[in-house]
């Protein structure tokens, strides 16, 4: 049951990901617009919008990332390295990821609390806690899908594919691969 619901905060992400992306086309779009046709007016709250949406964009991008292995992994080596020196750049990744993890949470929220709730954008008025949240939400979304990771890495070795997005992506792709290279023959 925990695994479904790795699974269910991850396609919710990439959800929140798609409508970030589509907010921030739109306010570009009629930012755009309201610079180059005369009769649309120049609106100053969508800088804003913009800017909130490209953010947690990246970090909620950050997320799905680290959840598909996409993100934080150095695969440099290309599996060209004995099995000890792999596990031990696995190790050396968890560490790296859990002290940025830790700095994200901890600072993030901290700065959070004393900083992001007092300050206000001058242009529309709101609180930019809402901005600054990014930050803490990123971290303890990383947390999650460490915890996960580590399960299947280290717990649960025979990893089934239905659990694991980054492991059914790369299937789905081996596959497309592979049907291509049947119907050149």
């Amino acid at each position: 049951m925990p695994l479904k619901l790795f699974d269910l905060y991850a396609k919710f992400l990439i959800r929140v990901m798609i409508v970030l992306m589509f907010i921030l086309l739109g306010a570009v779009a009629l930012t755009v617009a309201g610079r180059y046709i005369p009769f649309i007016p120049r609106f100053l709250w969508t800088l804003e919008v913009t800017n909130i949406s490209l953010i947690w964009m990246v970090f909620v991008g950050s997320v799905v990332g680290l959840r598909e292995s996409r993100h934080f992994y150095i695969d440099i080596f290309a599996g060209g390295v004995p099995p000890w020196f792999e596990m031990f750049l696995k190790i050396l990744n968890y560490f790296v990821t859990l002290t940025v993890t830790y700095v994200f949470v901890r600072y993030g929220y901290r700065f959070f609390m004393q900083w992001g709730l007092i300050q206000t954008s001058e242009l529309t008025g709101i609180n930019l806690g809402f901005l600054y949240a990014s930050v803490p939400f990123a971290g303890v979304s990383w947390l999650i899908f460490l915890i996960e990771r580590f399960y299947h890495d280290f717990i649960k070795k025979d990893q089934t594919e239905e659990h694991h997005m980054a492991d059914s992506y790369q299937v789905h792709h081996e596959d497309e691969d592979t049907k291509e290279g049947e119907t050149d023959k």
